[in-house]
């Protein structure tokens, strides 16, 4: 079990161990939730290339969230 501190922005650091053992990396995405225990949990979530990739599995995975920007800005979906 680890102690870790909240700093005055309520961010903590998750100690590299914990990251190492879950596959946690810089840059992903982590769900937290309080369960029925009041306890609060993280998990690591799928990337948006894994998610996007299993709801269209034509569209383009490589840079996906940069083309997504720039289809918003234009309007318009590339193929």
């Amino acid at each position: 079990m680890r102690i870790i501190k909240v700093t005055r922005k309520r961010q903590i650091t998750l100690p590299k161990d914990v990251c190492e053992k879950t596959g946690i990396n810089e840059g992903d995405y982590v769900r937290v939730y309080v369960d029925e225990n009041n306890r609060i949990i993280i998990e690591k979530a799928l990337s948006l290339d894994r998610l996007a990739g299993s709801l269209n599995p034509d569209y383009p995975l490589k840079n996906l969230a940069e083309n997504l920007d720039k289809e918003r800005k234009h309007g318009k979906r590339e193929k």
